[in-house]
This record gives structure tokens, sequence and C-alpha cells, in this order.
């Protein structure tokens, strides 16, 4: 079963929590500011803007799931998890990427944590997940979680075992997930209020 690890790893400053449909916004902006080397590795190849931004207009269907670290607002890592339009074969993709300057700080692995527990509570028992054989930070990680990894001469395949659900990974995820609501909430009315603010003051004689 994979390794759980601890919240407090995580030394940035932002939050980490489910991110919604309605969010997309910040999800493109965040791929659109991964540089070069950060694209590749994440999607295996050269990837230009427009690639990008159809990939996540497809990441919020049905099949998928996203956790970010969002800090002052942006999106500056993301975990995604798809594969939920076909439960009935167990298994999930995981990908990740995390900008540049938000690196070494344990959001990855925070992140990782939020997939897994999102996983167990789906009943997929399996996670894969790909990398280049260069990418030895991905690797690293993987292997934290205990992965199985088998190399190849274009990737690196990995095979991580999740588990099934307890009553602690559906509190844990429901307590996040609430969190993560009422975060998104309070943005979107305080989006609302400030044009309405500005309407009545500009109103006034």
């Amino acid at each position: 079963m994979a390794r759980s690890t601890k919240a407090g790893a995580m030394s940035g400053q932002g939050e980490i929590r489910r991110l919604w449909p309605t969010e997309r916004a910040l999800f493109i902006d965040h791929l659109l500011r991964l540089d070069v080397l950060t694209r590749r590795e994440r999607f295996g190849t050269a990837v230009n803007d427009d690639f990008l931004v159809n990939y996540a207009e497809t990441t919020f269907g049905v099949g998928g799931l996203v956790y970010a670290y969002i800090e002052d607002g942006h999106v500056r890592g993301a975990a995604e998890l798809r594969g939920l339009e076909d439960i009935v074969t167990q298994t999930g993709e995981a990908a990740f990427s995390v900008e540049k300057a938000w690196r070494r700080q344990g959001i990855g692995e925070t992140l990782f944590t939020r997939l897994i527990t999102a996983s167990r509570n789906r009943g997929i028992r399996t996670l894969y997940m790909t990398c280049l054989p260069e990418n030895a930070a991905m690797r690293r990680l993987a292997r934290k979680f205990e992965a199985e990894l088998i190399g190849g001469y274009n990737d690196v395949e990995g095979t991580i075992a999740t588990g099934g659900p307890t009553p602690f990974t559906v509190l844990d995820e429901a307590f996040d997930n609430a969190k993560g609501f009422a975060t998104l909430a309070l943005s979107l009315q305080r989006r609302f209020w400030r044009p309405a603010f500005f309407a009545r003051s500009s109103s006034r004689p």
C-alpha cells in the first residue's frame, strides 16, 4: 500500500485543495506559465500554448480530477487524476506539474498524497504515471510512495498500489473538499460584490 506523507512537509505559504471546473482559467494560466523544460517533463514532448489550452479544457470532464497548490490566487502546482470514467478497471493515471520557482518545497509530495487519497476513495487500486528518464525529481517522488518503476528508452512507467478506502480517507477528502468549496464560494462572492459596490458608489450624488 502506498505510504502517506506528513501534511506539514510542504514549506510554501499557500494551500492545496481541489480545483473546481469554474476555476479552469487558473489551471490554464498555470500551464501557460510552465517553461519549455517543465512542459516537456510534464507531457513527454514539446507542446505549445494552443495545446495546453485545449488540454485544460478537457481536464475537468467526467474522467478528471485536479488538486492544486494555490498561492496568492495563482495555481503554482497541480496534480491530475484521470480515468474516473472507467472505474470498473480500478486503475487511474496520475500527472503532476509544479512551476520551476516553486519546486523543492514539498508541494509535489503533498499533491501526491491528496491524489492517492482521492484514488482510494473512488475504488482506484492502481495508479499509473509516466515520466522522462532524465526526470530524476519525479522518479524520486514516485519512490517515496513505493512505486514500482520500469525504465524504458523513451519514458519510465510507475505503478502504485493505493489500497482501499477507509473512514479516515473518506473524512479527509470530505474535509478538504468542504474547505476548498468554501474558499471558492468566498472568491465568487467577492468577485460579484466588487462590481455591485462600485455601481452603487458611482450612482450616489
